[in-house]
């Protein structure tokens, strides 16, 4: 009996979904999984990965981009469980994640959906986790880079609470609430249209729920370059949410959209001058039991000093990166690790399953890094 479908929508970011799927494959309740990807045209390989490492798994092949919301769609129309998760492939989930989230749900009365606390690649909280509803106030405010009401900071991070809105990263929800709701709005291409669930759960007479006691590492951004189709696309979203769902405040769209057109040229011209460095690296620390895979690094990294986790001084880490082995240590573990602050000032990285590269990020603002080993 299939209890929840994962609905995975992929651009181009093969790695990170093969360390999805692999996180979710290792799930206490895998029996009761089923999973479904989405690909949007990936020109990356991700398909024949699918194919080469999952065979099993589901997945429909698009021609072209369609969008966030309508991909979505297309594999929840494929979706057998009684829940349906909404996830993107640049997260990892703990062996419990799901059958957490399956248990809190079946306790809760009009559950309509659930999202959970995510932390990024360094292991640091994303107040994305909690947002209140955008009015116009508010998404105004976001706007001109003001965001003390935009996230739900009445809430504490570890908390279980009712919210607003919740991220599409990481959306859980009963099939028969989405069905009834029709799904995502395919007008919004990407960007908003979790907003739009969120508030049309909530009109149809159901609760959504943050379970901060859950805890999903997400890599975010991933699958997408912040260029200029990115910040139309960003920004725009809150224009058509307000536009379709209240007409009567036509008069402040302008100004609404005066805004939206301030911030693309502006973040355009920032954005242009970026450039990513990456620092240099001398010491490190193997998180991990494979002395093969342990030689494979120093072997990758010659002139640098790499030591076993068991070998470091407690209060005395004076090492630059981590390398967590998901094939010696449970998923779980390594998101509850990276969590820790004596280790809050290393680099993380996290070694596939089947030792055939490494990948992370350092930041929740810029793309994250895929090394072969």
């Amino acid at each position: 009996m299939i209890r929840i479908s994962v609905v995975i929508v992929n651009y181009n970011a093969r790695y990170f979904l093969k360390n999805c799927i692999c996180s979710i494959l290792s799930s206490d309740i895998a029996i009761d999984i089923e999973i479904i990807v989405v690909d949007n045209d990936s020109k990356d390989g991700s398909c024949d990965m699918l194919d080469e490492d999952f065979p099993k798994i589901k997945y429909i092949k698009n021609s072209k981009n369609v969008g966030f919301g309508k991909a979505n769609n297309q594999g929840a129309a494929l979706a057998q469980g009684d829940y349906i998760l909404i996830l993107n492939p640049d997260t990892m989930l703990t062996e419990t994640t799901l059958s957490e989230m399956l248990r809190f749900s079946e306790k809760q009365n009009n559950f309509g959906a659930a999202g959970v606390q995510f932390m990024d690649g360094s292991g640091k909280y994303l107040p994305e986790s909690k947002r209140n509803f955008p009015d116009l106030k508010v998404a105004g405010a976001k706007l001109l880079g003001y965001s003390k009401y935009y996230y739900a900071n009445h809430i504490g991070k570890d908390e279980i609470a009712e919210i607003d809105v919740l991220t599409g990263a990481f959306m859980f929800i009963k099939k028969e609430v989405y069905d009834k709701i029709a799904g995502f709005d395919e007008d919004f291409f990407m960007y908003g249209e979790d907003i739009d669930l969120s508030y049309r759960i909530t009109k149809a007479g159901f609760k959504n729920f943050y379970v901060g006691s859950n805890k999903v590492l997400h890599f975010k951004g991933e699958s997408t370059i912040k260029d200029k189709f990115y910040l139309e696309n960003f920004y725009g979203a809150l224009s058509i949410f307000h536009k379709k769902h209240f007409p009567n405040s036509a008069g402040l769209y302008g100004i609404v959209d005066g805004l939206i057109s301030m911030m693309i040229s502006v973040k355009s011209m920032i954005g242009s001058k970026e450039t990513k460095t990456i620092p240099v690296m001398t010491n490190w620390i193997y998180a991990g039991n494979d002395k093969t895979i342990f030689d494979a690094l120093k072997k990758k990294f010659p002139g640098t000093q790499g030591c076993l986790m068991s070998q470091v001084e407690e209060g005395n880490i004076i090492q630059e990166i981590i390398f967590f082995d998901s094939n010696s240590q449970k998923y779980g573990q390594i998101i509850h690790e990276m969590h820790q602050p004596e280790l809050h000032e290393l680099r993380k990285r996290i070694i596939a399953q089947d030792h055939s590269f490494y990948l992370g990020s350092d930041t929740s603002n810029e793309r994250g890094e895929v090394v072969p080993l």
